[in-house]
This record gives structure tokens, C-alpha cells and sequence, in this order.
């Protein structure tokens, strides 16, 4: 079975259907849904998605009430999570070659530790990497 690393700028497309390319993030929820597909992510994942939706909520993008019922419907997914205290020395390399602060560098380090693709929605993180990194994948090109 396929395994990818997905950053929080592809969860939060879950439950914000005003963003661009939230159908090609629910695809990719589809497939884990329905175990055609593994998603790991950095234990930080879930402090970014939180954040996120917190931000949202305060935004209006998404009431309140259903900001709870997301972080719910998250934490449910069960979505395997790691530490990233094996991953330092690379998570520091990322950020400072590519000048990324250490939570995107964090994505990028675990793939590359894993050897599998990060799928992000993140234009700056892709756009500073693509050219050299061809396994990070953008979300709109799945």
C-alpha cells in the first residue's frame, strides 16, 4: 500500500470546502478512508491543524460550533503521527537550505527519512523545493 507524508496545509482543505483544491484533499481522504492509502505526518501536525481551524473559526470561514466538531472528526482519523526528535538533523538542514521555518522543514524531513512523498497545498514550501526535490508533491497535480 501506498504511504505519504501530508502536511496540515492538506487536512485543513478537509473541513474549509471554500479552499482550492479541497476535492483533490478529500480524494486523498477517500483513499485512507477506505485503507488504499497510508498518511503519516509529524506529531506537530496536530498542533498546525488545530491552529488552523481555530484561525478559521475566528475568521467566520467556519462557525464555531462545527470548528469542535472538526478537531473531532480529526483526532477520530487516527492518522499515524511521529515524534520528530529522530528527524532533527535533517529538519535543521531543510530549514536552513531552503530557508523554511523548522514546522515545514519537519514535513519535508520525514519523507525524506522515510523515503515516501510529502503532498502539500503549501505554495511557499513547494515552490522553494520542487526544483530539487522531486518527491514532494503538489495537492492540485494529484
Amino acid at each position: 500500500m501506498k504511504r505519504i507524508v501530508i502536511d496540515a496545509s492538506v487536512v485543513l482543505k478537509w473541513f474549509l470546502a471554500d479552499e482550492e483544491y479541497s476535492q483533490s484533499a478529500l480524494a486523498l481522504l477517500d483513499k485512507y478512508v477506505f485503507f488504499e492509502l497510508e498518511i503519516v505526518a509529524p506529531s506537530l501536525l496536530e498542533y498546525e491543524v488545530l491552529n488552523g481551524l481555530q484561525i478559521a473559526g475566528k475568521r467566520g470561514r467556519i462557525p464555531k460550533d462545527k470548528t469542535i466538531m472538526a478537531v473531532e472528526g480529526f483526532l477520530c482519523l487516527e492518522i499515524e503521527k511521529k515524534d520528530i526528535s529522530p528527524f532533527c538533523p535533517r529538519i535543521m538542514h531543510f530549514s536552513e537550505t531552503y530557508n523554511l521555518t523548522v514546522y515545514d522543514a519537519s514535513y519535508l524531513a520525514m519523507a525524506d527519512e522515510e523515503g515516501i512523498e510529502l503532498v502539500t497545498a503549501d505554495n511557499n514550501l513547494y515552490n522553494r523545493v520542487k526544483k530539487d526535490l522531486k518527491w514532494i508533491k503538489w495537492l492540485g497535480d494529484i
